[in-house]
């Protein structure tokens, strides 16, 4: 029971918080802060204009951007629980442009794709944990097209996937003997028909 209140009364919060968001900037028009335990806003013009902070459970930053007429503009970057930088990305007009970075919690960089008006377009690389490169694949229209490499820690190709307009119906495993396995989504290619699951009542 004091779970289920404590729940209700975290949603009542963030109504209160929403609410707050969207009612106050309109009824002050001049420039003025909006701040609670979960963000802090800058409002000018009943938009947010000026820098946004978002707040983890420990009262750190959890994420920053500034805001232009109610939209993103500028740098958003977001943060793990130790403090390190977790994600930045470019915006412009509310879109995404240009570089995006992830990282690990351990600093190390995750992933790297650019954006054009929100879309992804061009290759996108990912690295693991412990630094290597494990993956490559090229974006076009915000969709994968072509080929999609695996990489070993060595830097040599484990496996493929090739992709047209996201889907992926070839995908080719490099085997140690140097033979290729190769598995064909055939319910993709319209060979065969998708099964569909039985609603037949059984008694």
């Amino acid at each position: 029971m004091k779970a289920c209140f404590t729940f209700l009364s975290v949603l009542l919060t963030a109504g209160s918080l929403q609410a707050s968001l969207q009612e106050l900037p309109c009824r002050a028009p001049q420039q003025h802060i909006i701040e609670d335990h979960a963000a802090r806003s800058v409002y000018k013009n009943c938009k947010r204009n000026g820098m946004t902070w978002w707040y983890n459970d420990k009262g750190g930053i959890k994420s920053k951007v500034n805001f232009k007429n109610g939209k993103e503009e500028g740098v958003y970057t977001s943060y793990h629980d130790n403090g390190k930088v977790k994600l930045t990305v470019n915006y412009t007009n509310g879109q995404k442009n240009g570089i995006q970075y992830i990282y690990y919690d351990n600093g190390q960089l995750g992933s790297r794709v650019n954006y054009v008006n929100g879309r992804r377009e061009g290759l996108m690389t990912e690295w693991d944990y412990t630094g290597y490169k494990s993956s490559e694949v090229f974006y076009k229209h915000n969709y994968k097209v072509g080929l999609k490499k695996y990489y070993d820690k060595h830097g040599k190709v484990i496996m493929t996937e090739t992709y047209k307009m996201d889907r992926n119906p070839v995908m080719v495993r490099y085997l140690k003997n140097k033979r290729k396995e190769i598995e064909i989504d055939l319910v993709k290619y319209g060979l065969i028909p998708e099964k569909k699951p039985d609603t037949a009542i059984k008694h």
